[in-house]
Protein backbone atom coordinates (compact mmCIF):
# COMPACT_ATOMS: atom_id res chain seq x y z
CA UNK A 1 0.00 0.00 0.00
CA UNK A 2 1.36 3.41 -0.97
CA UNK A 3 2.37 5.71 1.88
CA UNK A 4 0.61 9.03 1.32
CA UNK A 5 2.11 10.72 4.37
CA UNK A 6 4.60 13.57 4.21
CA UNK A 7 7.94 14.06 5.91
CA UNK A 8 8.79 16.52 8.67
CA UNK A 9 10.97 18.41 6.20
CA UNK A 10 8.05 18.79 3.80
CA UNK A 11 5.91 20.10 6.67
CA UNK A 12 8.51 22.79 7.40
CA UNK A 13 8.76 23.60 3.70
CA UNK A 14 5.01 24.25 3.63
CA UNK A 15 5.38 26.45 6.71
CA UNK A 16 7.96 28.83 5.30
CA UNK A 17 6.67 28.80 1.72
CA UNK A 18 3.27 29.89 3.01
CA UNK A 19 4.58 32.46 5.49
CA UNK A 20 6.52 34.19 2.70
CA UNK A 21 3.23 35.65 1.40
CA UNK A 22 2.23 37.71 4.48
CA UNK A 23 5.89 38.40 5.29
CA UNK A 24 6.46 40.07 1.92
CA UNK A 25 3.30 42.14 2.35
CA UNK A 26 3.85 43.28 5.93
CA UNK A 27 7.55 43.22 6.79
CA UNK A 28 9.31 45.47 7.54
CA UNK A 29 6.67 48.14 6.85
CA UNK A 30 4.48 47.03 9.76
CA UNK A 31 7.39 47.41 12.21
CA UNK A 32 9.12 50.56 10.99
CA UNK A 33 6.79 53.16 12.59
CA UNK A 34 7.59 51.76 16.03
CA UNK A 35 11.24 50.72 15.91
CA UNK A 36 12.62 52.36 12.78
CA UNK A 37 15.90 50.91 11.59
CA UNK A 38 15.63 48.17 14.23
CA UNK A 39 12.80 46.44 12.33
CA UNK A 40 15.12 43.68 11.13
CA UNK A 41 16.19 42.92 14.71
CA UNK A 42 12.57 42.83 15.92
CA UNK A 43 11.96 39.91 13.54
CA UNK A 44 14.88 38.03 15.08
CA UNK A 45 13.75 38.81 18.62
CA UNK A 46 10.35 37.30 17.78
CA UNK A 47 11.98 33.93 17.03
CA UNK A 48 11.87 32.60 20.64
CA UNK A 49 8.15 33.35 20.88
CA UNK A 50 7.46 31.68 17.53
CA UNK A 51 9.59 28.66 18.44
CA UNK A 52 7.85 28.40 21.80
CA UNK A 53 4.42 28.50 20.19
CA UNK A 54 5.50 25.89 17.65
CA UNK A 55 6.82 23.62 20.40
CA UNK A 56 3.56 23.96 22.35
CA UNK A 57 1.36 23.16 19.36
CA UNK A 58 3.63 20.39 18.16
CA UNK A 59 3.69 18.77 21.61
CA UNK A 60 -0.09 18.92 21.80
CA UNK A 61 -0.49 17.57 18.27
CA UNK A 62 1.75 14.55 18.78
CA UNK A 63 1.36 11.79 16.22
CA UNK A 64 -2.42 12.15 15.86
CA UNK A 65 -2.68 15.78 14.79
CA UNK A 66 -3.91 18.76 16.78
CA UNK A 67 -7.60 18.41 15.86
CA UNK A 68 -7.86 14.88 17.23
CA UNK A 69 -5.85 15.71 20.34
CA UNK A 70 -8.09 18.68 21.17
CA UNK A 71 -11.26 16.59 21.03
CA UNK A 72 -9.53 13.85 23.00
CA UNK A 73 -8.44 16.30 25.69
CA UNK A 74 -11.61 18.38 26.01
CA UNK A 75 -14.26 15.96 24.84
CA UNK A 76 -16.53 16.02 21.81
CA UNK A 77 -18.55 19.13 22.65
CA UNK A 78 -16.02 21.44 24.30
CA UNK A 79 -13.27 20.27 21.97
CA UNK A 80 -15.59 20.79 19.02
CA UNK A 81 -16.23 24.34 20.21
CA UNK A 82 -12.49 25.06 20.28
CA UNK A 83 -12.10 23.53 16.81
CA UNK A 84 -14.99 25.67 15.57
CA UNK A 85 -13.06 28.74 16.73
CA UNK A 86 -10.02 27.62 14.71
CA UNK A 87 -12.24 26.82 11.71
CA UNK A 88 -13.76 30.30 11.69
CA UNK A 89 -10.32 31.88 11.95
CA UNK A 90 -8.92 29.67 9.17
CA UNK A 91 -11.80 30.65 6.88
CA UNK A 92 -11.18 34.32 7.67
CA UNK A 93 -7.47 33.95 6.85
CA UNK A 94 -8.31 32.11 3.65
CA UNK A 95 -10.71 34.90 2.62
CA UNK A 96 -8.04 37.50 3.30
CA UNK A 97 -5.40 35.52 1.41
CA UNK A 98 -7.67 35.22 -1.64
CA UNK A 99 -8.42 38.95 -1.59
CA UNK A 100 -4.81 40.04 -1.22
CA UNK A 101 -3.52 37.59 -3.82
CA UNK A 102 -6.09 38.77 -6.37
CA UNK A 103 -5.26 42.40 -5.61
CA UNK A 104 -1.53 41.79 -6.06
CA UNK A 105 -2.04 40.06 -9.42
CA UNK A 106 -4.36 42.87 -10.51
CA UNK A 107 -1.79 45.53 -9.56
CA UNK A 108 1.12 43.67 -11.18
CA UNK A 109 -0.58 43.94 -14.58
CA UNK A 110 -0.79 47.73 -14.32
CA UNK A 111 -4.48 47.20 -13.46
CA UNK A 112 -5.28 45.55 -16.79
CA UNK A 113 -8.15 43.10 -16.59
CA UNK A 114 -10.54 42.61 -13.68
CA UNK A 115 -9.90 42.04 -10.00
CA UNK A 116 -12.81 39.57 -9.92
CA UNK A 117 -11.24 37.53 -12.71
CA UNK A 118 -8.10 37.03 -10.63
CA UNK A 119 -10.19 36.23 -7.56
CA UNK A 120 -12.11 33.54 -9.47
CA UNK A 121 -8.89 32.14 -10.95
CA UNK A 122 -7.19 31.78 -7.57
CA UNK A 123 -10.38 30.34 -6.10
CA UNK A 124 -10.50 27.69 -8.84
CA UNK A 125 -6.84 26.78 -8.25
CA UNK A 126 -7.40 26.33 -4.51
CA UNK A 127 -10.50 24.21 -5.12
CA UNK A 128 -8.36 21.94 -7.27
CA UNK A 129 -5.58 21.85 -4.66
CA UNK A 130 -8.00 21.11 -1.84
CA UNK A 131 -9.46 18.01 -3.52
CA UNK A 132 -5.98 16.54 -4.04
CA UNK A 133 -3.69 14.60 -1.72
CA UNK A 134 -1.47 16.15 0.90
CA UNK A 135 1.69 14.37 -0.25
CA UNK A 136 1.28 15.70 -3.81
CA UNK A 137 0.65 19.18 -2.43
CA UNK A 138 3.79 18.92 -0.26
CA UNK A 139 5.93 17.95 -3.25
CA UNK A 140 4.59 20.95 -5.15
CA UNK A 141 5.34 23.08 -2.09
CA UNK A 142 8.99 22.07 -2.28
CA UNK A 143 9.19 23.31 -5.87
CA UNK A 144 7.34 26.49 -4.94
CA UNK A 145 9.71 27.23 -2.04
CA UNK A 146 12.73 26.71 -4.29
CA UNK A 147 11.30 29.18 -6.82
CA UNK A 148 10.44 31.70 -4.09
CA UNK A 149 13.86 31.49 -2.45
CA UNK A 150 15.61 31.83 -5.80
CA UNK A 151 13.50 34.88 -6.70
CA UNK A 152 13.98 36.50 -3.30
CA UNK A 153 17.70 35.72 -3.45
CA UNK A 154 18.05 37.50 -6.79
CA UNK A 155 16.11 40.58 -5.64
CA UNK A 156 17.84 40.86 -2.27
CA UNK A 157 21.26 39.89 -3.63
CA UNK A 158 21.22 42.61 -6.27
CA UNK A 159 19.84 45.09 -3.71
CA UNK A 160 22.60 44.25 -1.23
CA UNK A 161 25.10 46.12 -3.39
CA UNK A 162 23.27 49.41 -2.75
CA UNK A 163 22.55 48.74 0.93
CA UNK A 164 24.30 50.83 3.59
CA UNK A 165 25.10 49.65 7.10
CA UNK A 166 24.53 53.12 8.56
CA UNK A 167 20.85 52.73 7.72
CA UNK A 168 20.73 49.80 10.16
CA UNK A 169 22.99 51.05 12.94
CA UNK A 170 23.31 52.34 15.56
CA UNK A 171 20.25 50.97 17.35
CA UNK A 172 18.83 52.89 20.28
CA UNK A 173 15.53 52.17 21.98
CA UNK A 174 14.52 54.30 24.92
CA UNK A 175 10.89 53.29 25.41
CA UNK A 176 10.60 49.50 25.19
CA UNK A 177 6.87 49.45 24.50
CA UNK A 178 7.25 49.99 20.73
CA UNK A 179 9.88 47.25 20.68
CA UNK A 180 7.54 44.82 22.42
CA UNK A 181 4.75 45.71 20.01
CA UNK A 182 7.07 45.20 17.04
CA UNK A 183 8.23 41.81 18.35
CA UNK A 184 4.63 40.70 18.91
CA UNK A 185 3.66 41.94 15.43
CA UNK A 186 6.55 39.98 13.90
CA UNK A 187 5.45 36.85 15.75
CA UNK A 188 1.88 37.44 14.60
CA UNK A 189 2.97 37.62 10.96
CA UNK A 190 4.88 34.34 11.28
CA UNK A 191 1.85 33.00 13.14
CA UNK A 192 0.14 32.46 9.77
CA UNK A 193 1.81 29.05 9.92
CA UNK A 194 0.03 27.98 13.11
CA UNK A 195 -2.29 25.56 11.25
CA UNK A 196 0.57 23.19 10.35
CA UNK A 197 0.19 21.16 13.61
CA UNK A 198 -3.29 20.12 12.44
CA UNK A 199 -1.49 18.13 9.71
CA UNK A 200 0.79 16.24 12.12
CA UNK A 201 -1.36 13.13 11.81
CA UNK A 202 -0.16 12.86 8.20
CA UNK A 203 3.56 13.14 9.04
CA UNK A 204 5.37 9.80 8.93
CA UNK A 205 8.81 10.28 10.50
CA UNK A 206 8.03 11.65 13.96
CA UNK A 207 11.05 10.44 15.88
CA UNK A 208 12.64 11.58 19.11
CA UNK A 209 14.53 14.39 17.38
CA UNK A 210 11.46 16.11 15.98
CA UNK A 211 11.85 19.09 18.33
CA UNK A 212 15.46 19.62 17.19
CA UNK A 213 14.23 19.42 13.62
CA UNK A 214 11.66 22.14 14.38
CA UNK A 215 14.35 24.24 16.10
CA UNK A 216 16.65 23.99 13.06
CA UNK A 217 13.95 24.97 10.56
CA UNK A 218 12.28 27.50 12.81
CA UNK A 219 15.44 29.37 13.78
CA UNK A 220 16.88 29.11 10.27
CA UNK A 221 13.72 30.56 8.73
CA UNK A 222 13.62 33.41 11.25
CA UNK A 223 17.29 34.23 10.55
CA UNK A 224 16.70 34.36 6.81
CA UNK A 225 13.59 36.48 7.27
CA UNK A 226 15.50 38.88 9.53
CA UNK A 227 18.34 39.11 7.01
CA UNK A 228 15.84 39.94 4.27
CA UNK A 229 14.43 42.81 6.35
CA UNK A 230 17.95 44.09 6.97
CA UNK A 231 18.62 44.24 3.22
CA UNK A 232 15.33 46.06 2.57
CA UNK A 233 15.92 48.67 5.29
CA UNK A 234 19.60 48.99 4.36
CA UNK A 235 18.69 49.68 0.75
CA UNK A 236 15.61 51.89 1.07
CA UNK A 237 16.21 53.45 4.47
CA UNK A 238 13.74 53.35 7.35
CA UNK A 239 11.92 56.52 6.30
CA UNK A 240 11.23 55.54 2.69
CA UNK A 241 10.43 51.91 3.53
CA UNK A 242 7.89 53.06 6.14
CA UNK A 243 6.03 55.12 3.54
CA UNK A 244 5.75 52.24 1.05
CA UNK A 245 2.85 49.79 1.16
CA UNK A 246 4.99 46.76 0.22
CA UNK A 247 8.71 47.54 0.59
CA UNK A 248 9.85 44.16 -0.79
CA UNK A 249 7.87 44.49 -4.01
CA UNK A 250 8.91 48.14 -4.28
CA UNK A 251 12.52 47.01 -3.96
CA UNK A 252 12.02 44.68 -6.93
CA UNK A 253 11.23 47.71 -9.10
CA UNK A 254 14.83 48.89 -8.84
CA UNK A 255 16.33 45.48 -9.58
CA UNK A 256 17.93 44.98 -12.96
CA UNK A 257 21.10 43.94 -14.73
CA UNK A 258 22.13 46.05 -17.68
CA UNK A 259 21.87 44.03 -20.86
CA UNK A 260 20.17 41.10 -19.11
CA UNK A 261 16.83 42.10 -17.60
CA UNK A 262 15.11 45.21 -16.36
CA UNK A 263 11.96 45.91 -14.32
CA UNK A 264 11.20 42.43 -13.01
CA UNK A 265 8.68 43.55 -10.38
CA UNK A 266 5.73 42.10 -12.30
CA UNK A 267 7.46 38.72 -12.55
CA UNK A 268 8.32 38.78 -8.84
CA UNK A 269 4.78 39.73 -7.89
CA UNK A 270 3.30 36.99 -10.05
CA UNK A 271 5.69 34.35 -8.68
CA UNK A 272 4.59 35.24 -5.16
CA UNK A 273 1.27 33.62 -6.04
CA UNK A 274 3.07 30.36 -5.22
CA UNK A 275 3.27 31.49 -1.58
CA UNK A 276 -0.43 32.37 -1.58
CA UNK A 277 -1.32 28.95 -2.99
CA UNK A 278 0.78 27.16 -0.38
CA UNK A 279 -0.72 29.17 2.47
CA UNK A 280 -4.20 28.63 1.09
CA UNK A 281 -3.55 24.91 0.67
CA UNK A 282 -2.31 24.58 4.25
CA UNK A 283 -5.47 26.25 5.52
CA UNK A 284 -7.69 23.95 3.41
CA UNK A 285 -5.96 20.75 4.54
CA UNK A 286 -6.13 21.95 8.15
CA UNK A 287 -9.85 22.60 7.69
CA UNK A 288 -10.21 19.07 6.35
CA UNK A 289 -8.52 17.67 9.45
CA UNK A 290 -10.70 19.73 11.81
CA UNK A 291 -13.91 18.94 9.93
CA UNK A 292 -13.11 15.25 10.31
CA UNK A 293 -13.63 15.59 14.06
CA UNK A 294 -16.93 17.47 14.09
CA UNK A 295 -18.74 16.61 10.83
CA UNK A 296 -20.25 13.29 9.68
CA UNK A 297 -18.07 11.24 7.35
CA UNK A 298 -20.33 11.73 4.34
CA UNK A 299 -19.65 15.48 4.47
CA UNK A 300 -15.84 15.20 4.40
CA UNK A 301 -15.39 15.12 0.57
CA UNK A 302 -17.22 18.45 0.25
CA UNK A 303 -15.22 20.29 2.90
CA UNK A 304 -12.47 21.63 0.57
CA UNK A 305 -14.90 23.01 -2.00
CA UNK A 306 -17.22 24.39 0.64
CA UNK A 307 -14.34 26.05 2.49
CA UNK A 308 -12.94 27.71 -0.64
CA UNK A 309 -16.35 28.91 -1.79
CA UNK A 310 -17.10 30.35 1.66
CA UNK A 311 -13.69 32.03 1.65
CA UNK A 312 -14.28 33.47 -1.82
CA UNK A 313 -17.63 34.85 -0.68
CA UNK A 314 -15.87 36.32 2.35
CA UNK A 315 -13.20 37.89 0.13
CA UNK A 316 -15.91 39.64 -1.84
CA UNK A 317 -18.24 40.47 1.07
CA UNK A 318 -15.98 41.04 4.09
CA UNK A 319 -13.18 42.83 2.23
CA UNK A 320 -14.90 44.76 -0.58
CA UNK A 321 -12.16 47.40 -0.55
CA UNK A 322 -8.41 46.93 -0.41
CA UNK A 323 -8.17 49.28 2.56
CA UNK A 324 -10.38 46.99 4.64
CA UNK A 325 -8.23 43.97 3.80
CA UNK A 326 -5.03 45.83 4.67
CA UNK A 327 -6.39 46.98 8.03
CA UNK A 328 -7.26 43.41 8.93
CA UNK A 329 -3.94 42.11 7.62
CA UNK A 330 -1.89 44.65 9.55
CA UNK A 331 -3.74 45.08 12.83
CA UNK A 332 -6.29 42.33 13.47
CA UNK A 333 -4.69 39.18 12.07
CA UNK A 334 -1.33 39.36 13.92
CA UNK A 335 -3.11 39.68 17.27
CA UNK A 336 -5.56 36.89 16.43
CA UNK A 337 -2.66 34.66 15.39
CA UNK A 338 -0.94 35.28 18.73
CA UNK A 339 -4.09 34.38 20.68
CA UNK A 340 -4.87 31.20 18.75
CA UNK A 341 -1.26 30.26 18.11
CA UNK A 342 0.13 30.81 21.61
CA UNK A 343 -2.38 31.62 24.35
CA UNK A 344 -4.95 28.93 23.46
CA UNK A 345 -2.31 26.17 23.03
CA UNK A 346 -0.70 27.26 26.31
CA UNK A 347 -4.07 26.91 28.05
CA UNK A 348 -4.57 23.45 26.51
CA UNK A 349 -1.07 22.45 27.53
CA UNK A 350 -1.78 23.46 31.13
CA UNK A 351 -5.07 21.54 31.08
CA UNK A 352 -3.25 18.46 29.84
CA UNK A 353 -0.70 18.79 32.62
CA UNK A 354 -3.41 19.17 35.26
CA UNK A 355 -5.24 16.09 34.00
CA UNK A 356 -2.08 14.03 34.08
CA UNK A 357 -1.32 15.16 37.63
CA UNK A 358 -4.83 14.16 38.65
CA UNK A 359 -4.22 10.64 37.39
CA UNK A 360 -5.56 10.79 33.85
CA UNK A 361 -2.54 9.30 32.10
CA UNK A 362 -3.04 9.58 28.35
CA UNK A 363 -5.33 11.77 26.34
CA UNK A 364 -7.36 8.94 24.83
CA UNK A 365 -8.16 6.89 27.87
CA UNK A 366 -11.84 6.77 26.93
CA UNK A 367 -13.48 6.36 23.62
CA UNK A 368 -11.49 7.76 20.72
CA UNK A 369 -13.03 10.28 18.44
CA UNK A 370 -13.10 9.33 14.81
Amino acid sequence: MKDNKISRTQLMVLLWAGVMAPAAELLPGLLLPGVGRGAWLAVLLAAPLVLGAGWLMGSLAGREGLARRITGLLGKWLGGGVLLLYIVWALLLLSLRLRLCAQRLFASGERDGSLWFFLLAVTALLMWVGRGKLDAFARAGQLFLAALLMTAGVVLGLSLIQSKAERLFPLWWGDMRPVVRAVLSSAGVMGWGMFLPFLMGDVRDQGENRHWHWLFWGLGGALLLSAAQAVIVGNLGAGLAARLDNPFFALAKSVGVEGAFQRVESVVTALWTFADLVMGGVLIFALRAMAGQILPERAWPWVPWGAVLLAAAGAAGLFPALGTAEVWNRHVVPMGNLILGFLVPLTLFLIEGIRQRMGNHGLFRGKRTS
